[in-house]
């Protein structure tokens, strides 16, 4: 909840704000959550998950990445982890020696390799979900359906337009080589 005593804007403010400014505090402060502090907690809960299953933090998530765009160019893939081809052939050829993926030719450009998860294989990060699931349920008791709709609504939003954009700045990289 926004914290209007934290808020540098309110300072020195005599009356409280309007709606307008109200909302435009909000959103600044849930962009902050969305772009910061979720990716900030989200990372410590990678090393985390990356010890449990004795993996390396990059082979880790690479699998996330894996996983989440189900069916992701080698090319694309280093440069969501930021490192060279070889970096990644070499972080491939551990994942798939593990299970965790598979090589496979993109239906469209068959000279195009994609890296896909073993489902079975995978099921061990899936745990985790389940895991942050029982959290927000055990956090969530006080909201009714129409709240938790909303939330629901607008955390689908965000992300469809995350997967759009990372998609779009793929594309684009993609096109400059």
């Amino acid at each position: 909840m926004l914290d209007l005593h934290r808020t540098s804007w309110i300072e020195g403010m005599t009356q409280r704000p309007d709606l307008h400014d109200l909302r435009s505090a909000m959103l600044n402060e849930m962009a902050l959550m969305l772009c910061r502090q979720f990716s900030v907690y989200t990372a410590a809960k990678q090393v985390a998950m990356a010890e449990k299953l004795q993996l390396p933090l990059a082979d880790y998530k690479a699998l996330e990445l894996i996983m989440e765009l189900e069916a992701l160019p080698t090319g694309q893939l280093a440069h969501l982890l930021g490192i060279s081809s070889g970096g990644t052939t070499a972080l491939i050829n551990r994942l798939e020696a593990a299970g965790y993926v598979l090589r496979d030719r993109h239906p469209l450009d068959r000279r195009v390799i994609v890296i896909r998860p073993v489902q079975e294989k995978c099921q061990a990060v899936e745990v985790v979900i389940r895991q942050v699931s029982q959290e927000l349920g055990d956090r969530t008791g006080r909201y009714d359906m129409d709240q938790m709709e909303s939330v629901h609504e607008f955390l689908t939003l965000c992300v469809r337009g995350f997967r759009r954009d990372t998609m779009q700045w793929l594309e684009s990289r993609h096109d400059r080589e």
